[in-house]
């Protein structure tokens, strides 16, 4: 199967095996555009969950300055803030006019000092360049259900035509953006670039224990109320949520799907310029190892791209506003190199496949903070498990100055890599690759989804000289659960073969005597079908159809079958594209999910680009009953010239 991502290009070291080898292909002068995008966008993809004027930049650190080490060094984004914004409404005095709003006064006064700080805090606004700022509320008191604030009030309840539930919680949010932030340096904070509505709001109103099981639907008219409030203030804000913690569509035989972000969608959607989400591997969970990471992100993001499209006549952009994995069974433990490797391995699988829809999503940002000091607990002496930066003497005493925790491995790895993205493809869906030219420089990077090392047969297509130097970067694990994540970097001179470890990530750049030419596209369109969410019975044809395609001479396409199934039953249903049988190839991108509940993923299935025509229909029978066909869509990649031929 073709297996795209955007990158770089990445050696490790040559081992040849008697085993079958992976073909992995980079063409340097063949253009990948993806909608109207062809370049990487570091803000969006290469950040933190911090912002630049948090306290923590400037305490107690080993690195002589910090904020210029991590973010100017290494070229790394912030941030995402939910803290101030509580602060301020827990302290905010009510209207004596109007019980249960914020009184306008007031909140002004308490923006005007926290901007004051933030305008005499010059030291920060040399680094506004590297700020993208996602603005988001914590539940409480912000979510309207009686919890009162420290000045004893609690935000209005009520809910009539002509104060819809959540209104005096819009207006609120919508002044004190419009009263704190400025446009940089003298004139404040510059204003965020995303509101996200409320942080995770099921897990307080719904799922954690002893939640209230308050109404799902009132929450999601509450979105849209806090949207129309915010942009009445402020109306050139994007507003987006719901901000879900755990998308798990397809559980209650996707009972959940329907209850949850289609009804969000069939509420909200509309009044939403973006819709955001969580995503967590779950690597060490009771001994279990549950990823999403592979085929089943594939299938959460093409289900709720998929009925954008059906519901709202388009695809609305997808916010990742935390994503990484929880480290359950470490949690409780002292910090170890092997924690931060679960993170990082994660992170670097995510990423790539985030990259892959890149002009469908709006930001990306792995969940590791700055150093999260409220997060340790001296009785135990155990602190936040997602921190950049660690106490020197840790394990053994949370004593010493801070330094790099073994998190900053992602942004050393990734650092440098921009510029435009180039074709790449590979034999094996356990193998996503991607690549980037910048004038001289090419990166290509490549990941390893598989829990064993991949051999690499490598192939740079595209240029008649050879480079004149490579330098090669690859993070993986060495020494088991006990082992520390490594990143070996050397140079090489020549790449052909090379050894991918388990789980590993590598950049490979080459440097070139002069610009590297870009003289052919590959365009890529995402087309989707106009039924989704299909129940399977054994011997029942299922079809979908897929409608005003546009093809080119040459190009390649690739079906994708979103498939929710208990364990056991099939994943290799019988296939026909406008009547042609299409074989389904039975290895899909990363595990099989052995100890998730049920199988949720997408199966890619490359088809005959010539039997493709405008409108289309694909048609599937299975053998056995149970289970959904969740999303049918189609990858079109057009060529500008026979690019397989050259």
């Amino acid at each position: 199967m073709k297996n795209r991502i955007i990158g770089l290009f990445c050696f490790m070291a040559v081992h040849l095996a008697a085993s079958a080898q992976t073909h992995v292909q980079l063409n340097l002068n063949v253009k990948h555009k993806l909608g109207d995008v062809t370049e990487f966008n570091r803000p969006k993809f290469i950040n933190f969950h911090a912002t630049i004027n948090e306290n923590y930049w400037d305490s107690a650190n080993k690195i002589a300055d910090l904020r210029d080490d991590l973010i100017r060094k290494y070229d790394v984004y912030v941030g995402r803030e939910t803290g101030m914004i509580k602060t301020v409404l827990r302290n905010v005095k009510e209207d004596p006019e109007r019980p249960g709003f914020a009184d306008p006064d007031d909140l002004a006064r308490l923006c005007s000092q926290n901007k004051k700080r933030y305008v005499q805090n010059t030291k920060v606004h040399p680094y506004e360049k590297y700020s993208n700022l996602i603005l988001c509320n914590q539940f409480s008191p912000f979510y309207p259900d009686g919890t009162k604030t420290l000045k004893g009030w609690a935000l209005s309840q009520k809910d009539t035509e002509d104060e819809p539930f959540g209104t005096a919680s819009g207006e609120f949010y919508g002044r004190y953006i419009k009263e704190y932030f400025g446009e940089g340096g003298e004139s404040g904070e510059p204003k965020p670039g995303f509101c996200e509505v409320i942080n995770e709001p099921l897990w307080d109103i719904y799922d954690k224990p002893k939640a209230p099981k308050s109404s799902i639907t009132k929450l999601f008219e509450f979105h849209s109320t806090i949207a129309a409030q915010v942009k009445k203030f402020n109306p050139d804000m994007k507003v987006g949520g719901y901000c879900t913690a755990f998308p798990d569509f397809e559980l209650q035989n996707f009972g959940r799907w329907n209850a949850r972000w289609k009804q969000f969608i069939d509420i909200a959607g509309k009044d939403m310029d973006f819709f955001t989400i969580h995503l967590y591997d779950f690597p060490c969970k009771d001994g279990k190892q549950m990823y999403r990471k592979g085929s089943n992100m594939e299938a959460t993001m093409d289900m709720i791209e998929q009925y954008s499209m059906i519901k709202l006549g388009e695809v609305k952009p997808l916010m990742i506003s935390e994503y990484s994995a929880q480290t359950h069974d470490y949690n409780r433990k002292p910090w170890s190199p092997y924690r931060d490797w679960l993170r990082l391995k994660s992170t670097n699988s995510m990423l790539m496949q985030f990259m892959e829809r890149t002009d469908n999503i709006c930001y990306a940002m792995p969940f590791a903070m700055l150093k999260s000091e409220w997060g340790y607990n001296p009785k135990t002496g155990l602190a936040h498990t997602a921190r950049m930066l660690r106490r020197e003497n840790e394990p053994e005493s949370f004593t010493g100055e801070y330094v790099y925790s073994e998190l900053i491995k992602f942004y050393q790895l990734w650092k440098d890599v921009k510029g435009t993205r180039v074709e790449t493809n590979c034999d094996n869906p356990d193998i996503m690759c991607d690549a980037y030219v910048d004038g001289k420089n090419v990166y290509f990077i490549i990941n390893n989804l598989d829990f064993k090392p991949v051999d690499l047969n490598l192939s740079v297509n595209g240029t008649s000289k050879d480079a004149k130097s490579i330098e090669v970067r690859h993070l993986y694990l060495k020494g088991g659960k006990d082992g520390v994540p490594m990143l070996d970097v050397y140079d090489a001179k020549s790449l052909d073969h090379f050894t991918l470890e388990t789980e590993a990530t590598c950049v490979i750049c080459y440097n070139f005597d002069r610009k590297v030419k870009i003289n052919e596209t590959m365009e890529e369109v995402k087309y989707y079908a106009t039924d989704y969410l299909k129940e399977i019975a054994a011997g029942k044809e299922l079809v979908f159809n897929i409608n005003n395609v546009k093809k080119t001479e040459y190009g390649e396409a690739v079906i994708r079958l979103g498939l929710g199934r208990n364990h056991g039953l099939s994943l290799l249903p019988e296939l026909l594209v406008n009547g042609k049988k299409v074989d389904i190839p039975d290895n899909f991108r990363g595990d099989v999910q052995k100890d998730r509940a049920s199988f949720f993923g997408v199966i890619e299935v490359p088809v005959d680009y010539s039997i493709l025509k405008g409108n289309n229909t694909i048609s599937l029978k299975f053998p056995d009953n149970g289970g959904h066909v969740s999303t049918v869509t189609m990858q079109i990649f057009n060529f500008s010239n026979n690019i397989r031929g050259i």
